[in-house]
């Protein structure tokens, strides 16, 4: 299996993304991650974190995934699922990294170093194993963007 890393230079290589697009995360704002998360990251997130923290050009244009965003994240989730009564949704260890929209809350639980993404969507009342790693989620993602834009910039 390819790793995050490996992924986003093959997009440069290709000539699909700028190596300028991707905007990494400094070790002092990873640390910062684990401090908000209260653990060591995976990782494949620290992977991402690293090469893409901050920007990478139009994937995730338009999602809440980027440093320092990322860091409200859980608390806007607990927000929402509070508002829709599912409180006890949340599992008290999952890592909120990516919202979209307000509707749409994805998460791991620290369990391996590329641990499955749940998702939940305003509307249903359960959250479902969606990847079975981020990488999975990860490369889902690109696709989609892929399918939107080519050309990555």
């Amino acid at each position: 299996m390819k790793k995050n890393r490996d992924v986003f230079h093959e997009l440069v290589l290709r000539g699909v993304i700028l190596e300028s697009a991707l905007v990494g995360c400094s070790e002092g704002e990873i640390a910062s991650v684990e401090q908000h998360f209260g653990c060591k990251i995976p990782l494949e997130y620290r992977e991402f974190l690293t090469v893409a923290g901050h920007s990478a050009g139009k994937i995730f244009c338009g999602v809440d995934i980027f440093y320092p965003r990322l860091l409200s994240l859980k608390s806007e989730a607990e927000e929402l699922l509070d508002e829709l009564g599912l409180s006890d949704l949340l599992p008290a260890d999952a890592k909120v990294f990516c919202m979209h929209q307000g509707y749409e809350i994805n998460y791991f639980l620290p369990v391996s170093d590329d641990p499955p993404v749940f998702q939940f969507f305003e509307g249903q009342s359960s959250s479902v194993k969606a990847w079975d790693s981020f990488s999975d989620f990860l490369m889902a993602s690109i696709e989609s963007h892929f399918a939107q834009w080519p050309d990555l910039n």
